[in-house]
């Protein structure tokens, strides 16, 4: 099995960071902002085995948001907080994030749950649930549910 380059330099800067090397870890973090035009800082927990397919063009992810295991995060996808909370997204394990997908706030994202491309994702989504839309609701899982 590979590893993802970007997941590679995001272990590199997290273990860096870990043990206060904090020049190196922003060296390689704004490395990675050059070579892959995207943000995946050391302070954010990305599980193992979490891909990033052309390799993580344009993705944004908070300091402190967590990702979980064996996700994929395609291009264009916002993992964030919301003006005026401070908590973001926690994202489960094997969870499938489309293109262009946002996700603000408090919110959790159950295991194997799917975000279409270009969701907008401001509710927490239960797990093997896929969400779509603007703002985003279930279709396929547990019911179709309201609009979250």
């Amino acid at each position: 099995m590979t590893v993802d380059p970007v997941y590679r330099c995001y272990s590199v800067a997290r273990w860096f960071s870990e043990r206060h090397m904090r020049l190196f870890a922003y060296v390689v973090r704004a490395l990675m902002r050059v070579v892959f035009a995207c943000d995946v800082p050391y302070g954010a927990r990305v599980g193992r085995g979490t891909k990033f397919p052309h390799h993580a063009l344009a993705v944004v992810i908070h300091p402190d948001a967590v990702v979980g295991e064996n996700c994929t995060v395609s291009h264009q996808v916002t993992i964030g907080g919301r003006s005026g909370l401070k908590e973001v997204p926690m994202i489960g394990d094997r969870v499938l994030i489309g293109c262009g997908a946002t996700l603000l706030g408090p919110i959790v994202v159950g295991d194997d749950a799917v975000i279409g491309a270009g969701a907008v994702v401001l509710a927490d989504v239960p797990a093997g649930a896929t969400a779509v839309g603007v703002p985003a609701r279930i279709v396929v899982g547990e019911g179709n549910g309201p609009k979250l």
